[in-house]
């Protein structure tokens, strides 16, 4: 299953490798179209739940970013049965890790626009596509944002 996950301290040192697996601690938080969020939205496209999950990330990862920060998600994939559903603050396509768990990488995805940017647009944060390849790309310009 693809989830989504924001980019925490233990994962720098995989993309900075130019890695293309991620390890995830059990508990970890992420975002994902389950069976039960497909269903909770009846009508909507399986593109458009999985850029909701995305964008359910994003915003997660913003409410602990500092102002003139971008935020990065990683998009990985991992066996259905490693994933439980998380706490209602996940929102509908939260999900966490039932154990500890190496995921594929298949993709990075970063803000184009900072945090307090993105606060003032009304519009969801648009994001930059990056290859799982290019994980050490996706991170400098995450980070370049916050340089002076």
């Amino acid at each position: 299953m693809r989830i989504y996950l924001p980019l925490m301290a233990q994962d720098r040192p995989a993309l900075q490798e130019g890695r293309r697996i991620v390890d995830l601690d059990a508990g970890r938080v992420a975002w994902a179209v389950t069976a039960e969020a497909s269903a909770d939205h009846p009508g909507q496209d399986e593109e458009e739940l999985e850029y909701e999950a995305m964008q359910d990330a994003v915003h997660a990862a913003f409410t602990g970013a500092e102002d003139s920060a971008r935020v990065l998600v990683i998009a990985a994939d991992v066996a259905d049965g490693a994933l439980a559903a998380a706490t209602a603050d996940g929102g509908a396509f939260g999900i966490r890790l039932r154990e500890r768990r190496s995921a594929k990488i298949a993709s990075f995805h970063v803000t184009e626009q900072d945090k307090r940017a993105a606060e003032r647009d009304d519009t969801d944060p648009a994001l930059l596509w990056f290859d799982a390849g290019e994980g050490q790309d996706a991170l400098a310009f995450r980070d370049s944002a916050a340089a002076p």
